[in-house]
């Protein structure tokens, strides 16, 4: 054993001395070195690595070395799981490459998305044939004919590729000729004669790195059951967001829009049904056409009771609230007298008469129909299929006796009233169908632990701490000389000219300071607040103020912050993790208030409330490590290498005041100074910042490393 630890620990090293003198501008790290020791052992061992990595060590290559190491040595595939596409992107592109430059073994990485990223050229043919009766909205005749010429050219059939070929499709028509399994031909469509979908699950079973995201991974037993059951090691990078990606996974959300989306693929008149009627044979086809009639007439009903379902949702969301528990004593006749009871009943009605459809056609076959009629009849059967799974979903959704389970309203894109479903605790179901199917796993993250403890952690995921080694790296900057950490301990976010003063504060650090300042907020009321607060001055002061909109995409508007200079960037939800600004693209970052989550959110309330049950302090045990770990990802976008520097400023004056305000300043990058007085404050930070920039390394010795990580 000892001269197996020894070989594996000798082909590290050298791996990472072959990037040292051949990659220009690397840098030998050695939280790098340590966290890729910890998970070779790991490995070697057997068992689950939970690793927190700070911005800087590059935990990419600590985890990709040792596990392409002990692949080329014969073991299983190496299975690596992300939440977000940017960094499945940085891992195929420029990670894994390298990883495989230092190994010196040319080693086959794969992306796999779920299903219905993929193309299904037999959908997306049948809807090319039949264009003229669809006519999509907004969509060009030039651009469906470049939509055809790349179904004809296309390798992989990865729908994500259409953008960045000029081709912008609504998520309607993508869903239309995307693999879809209701519809799915089976064993006549084999992967070598064209189904995109399963030639990518069979090279993923071939090669030697797949790359997937936490969603396919939680969603697909049969993924698990395969790739993953013969997987060598599996690593979780983003590993803060598996519970939540879990909870999404097993539960469900329905409202109106989602019936009227499926009426919209199924009618006569935008529908898969317009294919089969336009197909009749004239004077033809009269059982079929009495089937489609009687299907046409069953889709009003389910609409109408629907929407009267929705307007009886609304009345338990007044005065526009965001969200209403469901609680398990609520009485459904009292919410919905008769529209959910009608709602059921024509739901079964409408699948039941597109199988009707289906049979009758395809008893009277080429005799009634064209043959793009009859093409068409698995998509019938299959809007059947989705129907019968909207009606298990409603009822689901409404099985509010079920206990371990939190009922809840909220609203859609639309504003609308929707309902939902989330398990309280997702931990049993992980380990008995993620951690119980692979031997060797590791989970990491730049924030998993609240003051070096994991224990929140573990216990969300259903992870015993006896099974587990946990290690919290250091970071490898010198965040103490880097960063000025601040608290304004003026106004309180409850105090009802907060949202004035702290836009007041936004305009005199933009007006004096002239830096990037992104400012990070809890709720768009908030934001709309400070953004009309600030944006006459900053306007006056030829200051671009930049502001996140509920339903944008933050990716567009980060990318003309990280470009420009002196601006102001008002940011909430996404800002706080997932977005890179290096150097000058950020130097003042704002944060307007702790990051506790609504006390109200009907999720939280019932999972405090299992925490009482068990004995347990929901604030201590939920709330507030919660909130800490959202507090250290949104202070880790400001430092970003180790040439940054930039101010920290939390307007939140419950840091010094309440006693829990101790936790939340230890995260912080230096020892903050507190003030009430928004001119010391800003006397504090120029002159900080009119100090020359200390330029260092990432090679400091750990007593110079700071005891805060962000």
């Amino acid at each position: 054993m000892a001269t197996t630890n020894r070989n594996s620990n000798d082909l590290l090293d050298s791996a990472l001395d072959r990037l040292r003198l051949g990659e220009r501008g690397w840098e030998d790290r050695p939280g790098q070195r340590e966290m890729a020791r910890l998970w070779s052992e790991t490995m070697r061992e057997g068992g689950t690595l939970v690793v927190e990595a700070p911005t800087g060590i590059g935990k990419s290559l600590a985890y990709l070395l040792p596990a392409l190491l002990r692949r080329i040595r014969g073991s299983g595939p190496v299975i690596v799981s992300t939440c977000t596409k940017a960094l499945q992107e940085q891992l195929i592109r420029r990670d894994v490459p390298l990883a495989c430059r230092a190994i010196g073994a040319p080693l086959w990485a794969v992306t796999l998305k779920g299903r219905q990223n993929y193309l299904c050229r037999k959908r997306a043919e049948a809807l090319l044939n039949q264009r003229a009766l669809f006519a999509p909205e907004g969509v060009s005749e030039e651009t469906m004919e470049a939509l055809r010429s790349w179904t004809e050219r296309t390798s992989t059939g990865a729908l994500d590729e259409l953008p960045g070929m000029g081709i912008e499709l609504p998520p309607s028509l993508l869903a239309e000729i995307a693999s879809d399994p209701l519809v799915c031909a089976g064993s006549s469509c084999e992967a070598a004669s064209g189904c995109f979908a399963k030639r990518a699950r069979r090279d993923a079973l071939r090669a030697d790195v797949v790359l997937v995201n936490h969603a396919l991974l939680l969603s697909d037993p049969g993924l698990r059951a395969t790739l993953l059951a013969e997987a060598g090691a599996l690593v979780l990078d983003e590993a803060h967001h598996v519970e939540r990606v879990a909870r999404e996974q097993l539960g469900v959300s329905l409202g109106y829009h989602d019936f009227l989306r499926l009426a919209g693929r199924t009618d006569a008149r935008t529908g898969i049904l317009r294919v089969v009627k336009r197909s009749l044979r004239r004077g033809r086809g009269g059982a079929v056409a009495e089937r489609i009639q009687v299907a046409e007439s069953s889709i009003p009903p389910v609409i109408a009771h629907a929407a009267a379902l929705a307007r009886d949702l609304e009345r338990w969301l007044p005065d526009g609230a965001a969200s209403a528990r469901l609680s398990r004593d609520l009485d459904l006749a009292r919410l919905s007298p008769s529209a959910l009871d009608g709602l059921l009943a024509s739901l079964g009605s409408l699948s039941r008469s597109l199988e009707g459809v289906a049979d009758a056609a395809a008893h009277e076959g080429e005799a009634a129909l064209r043959a793009e009629g009859l093409e068409a009849l698995d998509e019938v059967r299959a809007r059947s299929l989705a129907w019968i799974e909207t009606e298990r979903a409603l009822r689901s959704v409404v099985a509010l006796e079920e206990k371990g389970v939190a009922f809840f309203l909220d609203r859609d894109e639309r504003r609308l009233p929707r309902l939902n479903r989330r398990p309280v605790r997702v931990g049993g179901e992980l380990q008995r169908t993620l951690f119980s199917v692979c031997d060797r796993i590791l989970l990491t993250s730049a924030t998993l632990s609240v003051g070096e403890d994991f224990g929140p952690l573990l216990d969300a995921l259903g992870l015993n701490p006896e099974d587990v080694r946990a290690a919290a790296l250091p970071s490898p900057f010198p965040l103490e000389r880097q960063v000025l950490s601040a608290v304004w301990d003026g106004s309180a976010p409850d105090d009802p000219d907060y949202s004035e003063r702290l836009g007041d504060l936004v305009v005199a650090l933009a007006t004096r300071l002239r830096r990037n300042t992104l400012v990070l907020l809890t709720s768009y009321q908030m934001l709309d607040r400070v953004a009309a607060r600030c944006a006459g001055p900053l306007e006056r002061e030829g200051i671009p103020l930049l502001r996140q909109i509920s339903g944008e995409s933050a990716a567009p508007l980060a990318a003309e912050f990280r470009a420009g200079e002196g601006l102001v960037l008002l940011g909430t939800a996404s800002f706080w993790e997932g977005v890179d600004f290096p150097g000058a693209a950020l130097e003042v970052l704002l944060i307007a208030r702790l990051p506790f989550s609504v006390p109200t959110d009907p999720l939280l309330v019932a999972r405090s409330e299992e925490i009482e049950a068990q004995g347990g302090d929901p604030f201590r045990d939920l709330a507030l490590p919660e909130a800490i770990l959202r507090f250290r990802q949104g202070i880790g976008r400001l430092i970003r290498t180790a040439e940054d520097r930039g101010t920290v400023i939390v307007a939140d004056p419950r840091m010094k005041r309440a006693s829990y305000g101790k936790r939340f300043q230890s995260t912080l990058p230096s020892a903050p100074f507190a003030t009430s007085s928004s001119e010391e404050l800003l006397e504090r930070v120029d002159r900080w910042f009119s100090l020359a920039p200390v330029r260092t390394g990432v090679g400091d010795p750990p007593e110079k490393e700071a005891a805060c990580r962000a």
